[in-house]
């Protein structure tokens, strides 16, 4: 379509060719780099599209080619022009009408983003509109390898970001390789200490000398992983220490309290099927109401869909239709039955357990029970997890002293 559209502004013929040498003038054609649209035969010849440009440079092709050339069809806005050059304001009116839809193209009017997941479009909307990307914005003054860059460095958690300009479009698309929350390791010497009260689970060692087995039971601040490994003399006697950054999967098995309540009692909504339906046309910072309702229900919910206009696949307007629908309701008093309350505390219990998973912590067994009063559900007990309790402890530099003197 947008091909279309240029040659439209361009002009473009249609001609009909014969002779006895098609081949000769097809390559010449192709050789000056001369585009030939929907090639068709007819009679003895044939017939195709060129813009006027082209049209302008195929003298000298006939010439040496010997063929036989002649103008069936002439398309697009030159051509309109000249033939209504007498109507002056309507021929203004069409030009006006051109140079505002050139632009138009000339301008950034829809930005997208893809691929993001842990942070929200309105959240990189406004690093963008930080960074001066905003809609409306000429296409020259984005540089689309530095925006990357800029998404990429602000935006840690994405591994892989590209920007690309498609009519009147901004497309960002992003790849997320580095999970929330998780850190680099740290190089530095150190111990691993447990950073809450629990069982040993299982225990497994890459770099420093494990100070703890499987099934041992620890508290807070207990040493897990020594960062400090032994250098034995021939004797066996420990000569020094040299110090790592510890490298071990650890879980630990402990416990979380679960806790949940809420009323029996609550308001439901009703909606009554009335409803009314505004629209509303915005013209970049300009906004029009359209003829519809105009007051309100006493109770109700609003939904709105906003389009935006296009001529083509990428070439946006910044032209918006708003779809105000107004539902009207009305509240009543309702109480809970068991059976609905528990599916309200099952929904409530999964997403805690959905909160714990997604920042990986394994769960083991649970006991939660539900308990009732005159007005509430109350849900209460314990979860069993495993997770990596730990924690580094840097350490000091009378460590090494103490350590030979404790093995000496």
């Amino acid at each position: 379509m947008e091909v279309k559209f240029l040659n439209f502004i361009r002009g473009y013929v249609r001609i009909r060719f014969w002779g006895t040498s098609y081949d000769r003038f097809l390559n010449l054609c192709a050789f000056h780099k001369i585009i030939l649209w929907d090639l068709v035969p007819s009679g003895e010849g044939y017939e195709a599209y060129l813009t006027k440009k082209d049209f302008r440079r195929l003298r000298g092709i006939v010439r040496k080619s010997h063929a036989s050339v002649r103008i069936t069809e002439r398309h697009g806005l030159p051509f309109f022009v000249h033939k209504y050059r007498k109507r002056k304001f309507y021929v203004l009116g069409i030009a006006a009408a051109v140079l505002f839809m050139i632009w138009l193209s000339s301008r950034i009017w829809e930005i997208s983003i893809d691929g993001n997941l842990s942070q929200t479009d309105d959240i990189i909307f406004e690093y963008l509109t930080e960074a001066g990307i905003v809609h409306g914005m000429k296409k020259s003054d984005v540089d689309c390898q530095e925006l990357s860059s800029g998404i990429r460095d602000y935006f840690t958690e994405f591994s892989w970001v590209t920007a690309e300009l498609k009519g009147t479009r901004l497309l960002i698309h992003v790849k997320e390789g580095i999970l929330p929350g998780v850190e680099e390791e740290s190089s530095e010497p150190a111990d691993l200490i447990a950073s809450e009260d629990g069982t040993v689970e299982s225990i497994y060692v890459r770099s420093g000398v494990p100070a703890v087995k499987a099934g041992d039971t620890v508290k807070k601040g207990d040493l897990l992983v020594s960062g400090a490994i032994p250098i034995y003399e021939d004797s066996g006697e420990i000569r020094s220490y040299q110090y790592v950054a510890p490298d071990a999967d650890l879980v630990i098995r402990t416990s979380v309290a679960y806790e949940d309540s809420f009323s029996l009692a609550y308001q439901q909504k009703n909606y009554t099927g009335k409803e009314r339906i505004q629209h509303l046309l915005t013209l970049g910072a300009l906004s029009f109401s359209l003829p519809g309702p105009g007051s309100s229900y006493e109770n109700s919910d609003f939904l709105t869909e906003t389009r935006q206009l296009k001529l083509f696949e990428n070439f946006y307007l910044p032209v918006y239709i708003k779809k105000i629908t107004e539902k009207e309701y009305y509240y009543s008093d309702n109480i809970y039955t068991k059976t609905q309350a528990e599916e309200i505390a099952s929904v409530h219990f999964h997403e805690f357990m959905k909160n714990l998973e997604e920042k990986g912590v394994q769960i083991f067994e649970n006991d939660v029970k539900i308990n009732w009063n005159e007005n509430f559900c109350i849900v209460s007990g314990t979860v069993w997890i495993g997770k990596n309790a730990s924690v580094p402890r840097a350490i000091q530099e009378t460590q090494e002293e103490e350590l030979l003197n404790e093995h000496g």
